[in-house]
């Protein structure tokens, strides 16, 4: 039988639900003599931050790169359509796909009885424990298995006679991060006035656990909280977790069986595999008393599981490796500063990479910059370049000069690796708005939100690297140039700060103009605003007048944004269609001065230009006030996140004013 190579798409490797799905595809994968890909990438569409650049790994997944693939559908398409996300399953065809969580027609799909377990756990609390006022904190609204478990809720409620109460079911995307706010706003308003919080998974449960505790919030006295997977940090959870278990293991062994029985051709495998749930009562519910020592849970049928002491030693081993862990990153953080070039980076990155246990690696970057907006879709270069490549076969101290290919065909050049099977993750490389390249290794023993925090790391790191390598070529060349020394330097230094089209400051001059101004005001004692905002249309005008008419659209709304704002602000072009502000001794009220100002003179060019388009923009802001929020970085991304909910607001507003079709 031949060695294949089986992908794996999920949304990350850090979290326990995907550790328990890729626990389960490597160890078959291991038994069958398999080779393993995880492409770790966010869902599609992620609407917070620049993390949606994550995204960009899976243009990998195709026929060149492995033979079949098993997707986690549960938590790619959160964010998109339906529609949409069958047309990227129609894109990567002819490749065998294997769905898991959620059921697919025409494609064979692991899923769990979402039912049987909710409607166990429900019950339980109604019965067990008198609850009647019962709030949800529910999953993604286009999930199927959020949809399942909330339709169960509900209809069992209604089957009793209990109502619920719409205002305490809160939204929920199924991360701890971003689904507690919602809860957070009625909790500080009317306090906790339900009987029991259920979660629709546990890691927004866990979220509810640490949020109760900086309350004061007593868990399973004022209220009970119970989740959704059964993910080993529910064990371990404060109290521990009360939840409904489905096997994350065996799921993903055996969607790991259809792939690879799908390569092969090899029997039929059936379309759809249901796989059971069952409720587990622990101490969030009040079954397990927190004095008990015998017993951890008790099962659906009253089966009391005993505590396991060799559970308990190993959680404390795996605690401390993790501690090791944590405080070699901080070491490597504190290296990666002395390491300016690109050069540098890659000469260091080998020794770097093996003492975070990774067996085997390849960095690939793009030859040029690849701009990838949230707006649009990511398309993979003509070239690439290998900067490092090792496996255990690559000899110590061995030169690398490089290896360029083409990325839309294999993701690596042939005979990269060694012919061994292996598993090896796959990530995307990227600074904000920009695609850099990514990298595929072959992970160790170090924990996995290690792996991902290194990944990150890497990204800023190469990123600042790349940008001291122009800085230093650009050096050598004037350098070369000592006859006219002032004039080149000085004509140089407005090159890298200012941008062409607009004769504003460019991303480098804001990144650090901007930053100065920030530190400077705060040392005097000022606050300010950092504004962050897009041009309506452009591309509309583009494609409608062609891009001559583009280039005037975005000269004239520099000027604009030069005449709205005051000297003192550092107004640039970011690129595209994206502009920023830093302006100083403000604040968030004097927002709408800056506003009525710049709609007056769009107003003003609109009606006197001549041209056959109209200029609109769209703004988002957030105040730096102290040393701990003076991040011009940071403060951008804030800002971004405003104006993508202004954009959001505009559009549905513009289809508000839309007659309904046929009038």
């Amino acid at each position: 039988m031949r060695s294949l190579r089986i992908g794996f798409q999920i949304n990350g490797i850090h979290s326990d639900y995907s550790r328990g799905l890729i626990a389960g595809v490597e160890s078959l994968c291991r038994e069958k003599g398999h080779s393993l890909v995880v492409f770790s990438g966010r869902a599609f569409k992620w609407p917070y931050g620049f993390e949606y650049q994550n995204a960009a790994i899976y243009s990998h997944v195709h026929a060149g790169n492995v033979d079949a693939v098993v997707i986690v559908t549960g938590t790619q398409c959160n964010f998109i359509s339906p529609g949409e996300f069958r047309a990227y399953l129609d894109s990567v065809s002819p490749l065998p796909v294997v769905s898991v969580s959620i059921a697919l027609p025409g494609i064979p799909s692991v899923v769990v009885d979402n039912e049987i377990g909710m409607r166990n756990l429900l019950a339980h609390l109604l019965d067990a424990h008198g609850c009647r006022r019962l709030a949800v904190l529910t999953g993604p609204e286009d999930n199927d298995e959020a949809s399942r478990r909330l339709a169960v809720i509900r209809g069992l409620l209604e089957s009793r006679g209990i109502p619920l109460d719409p205002e305490l079911v809160f939204p929920g995307d199924f991360s701890a991060e971003n689904s507690l706010l919602p809860l957070k706003e009625r909790v500080g308003a009317r306090g906790i006035d339900f009987d029991a919080l259920v979660c629709l998974n546990d890691t927004m449960a866990t979220g509810v656990l640490s949020y109760f505790r900086e309350k004061g919030v007593r868990v399973p006295e004022d209220v009970i909280v119970t989740g959704f997977d059964d993910i080993a940090r529910a064990r371990y959870e404060s109290p521990s977790l009360t939840t409904v278990s489905q096997d994350l293991r065996a799921q993903g062994r055996l969607a790991a069986d259809y792939a690879i029985r799908l390569a092969l051709r090899e029997g039929d495998v059936p379309e759809l595999t249901t796989l059971g749930t069952a409720a587990v009562y622990r101490q969030s519910c009040g079954c397990v008393p927190f004095e008990v020592a015998q017993y951890s849970e008790i099962r659906e049928n009253g089966e009391r599981i005993p505590v396991d002491p060799g559970f308990i030693i190993q959680t404390g081993q795996e605690w401390f490796r993790l501690q090791d862990d944590i405080v070699h990153m901080r070491q490597y953080l504190a290296h990666l500063i002395s390491l300016l070039s690109l050069r540098d980076l890659v000469a260091d990155l080998r020794a770097s990479l093996e003492s975070f246990k990774i067996a085997s690696a390849a960095i690939v970057l793009y030859r040029r910059e690849i701009r990838c907006p949230r707006t649009s879709a990511f398309a993979l270069p003509q070239e690439a370049e290998v900067i490092l490549r090792y496996d255990e076969e690559t000899p110590r101290g061995e030169s690398f000069a490089g290896a360029r290919f083409d990325p839309r065909v294999r993701f690596l050049p042939e005979g990269t690796f060694s012919a061994r099977t292996r598993t090896l993750i796959a990530n995307a490389l990227y600074h904000r708005e920009e695609q850099l390249g990514y990298i595929v290794f072959e992970p160790g023993a170090c924990d996995s939100s290690i792996y991902e925090t290194l990944c990150v790391q890497l990204s800023t790191t190469i990123r600042s690297a790349m940008a001291f390598s122009e800085k230093q070529a650009a050096e050598e060349r004037l350098n070369d140039a000592l006859y006219d020394l002032e004039r080149s330097n000085k004509k140089l230094s407005d090159i890298s700060r200012t941008d062409e089209l607009t004769a504003l400051y460019n991303r480098r001059g804001f990144v650090s103009l901007g930053q100065q101004t920030i530190n400077l005001a705060l040392r005097m004692g000022k606050a300010g605003l950092v504004v962050f905002s897009d041009m309506d249309g452009l591309k509309t005008i583009n494609d409608t007048y062609g891009h001559d008419a583009g280039d005037r659209a975005i000269i004239a709304m520099g000027g604009i944004l030069r005449r709205t704002f005051r000297n003192i602000d550092i107004v640039a072009r970011l690129g595209g269609d994206e502009f920023a502000i830093v302006a100083i001794d403000v604040n968030e009220a004097f927002l709408e001065t800056f506003r009525t100002r710049m709609d007056r003179l769009i107003e003003e060019y609109n009606a006197a230009s001549g041209e056959p388009f109209s200029l609109s923009i769209s703004i988002g802001a957030v105040p730096f006030t102290d040393e701990a929020n003076n991040h011009l970085e940071r403060l951008l991304s804030l800002a971004d996140t405003v104006l993508y909910e202004e954009k959001r607001r505009k559009k549905e507003a513009r289809a508000a004013k839309e007659p309904p079709v046929g009038e």
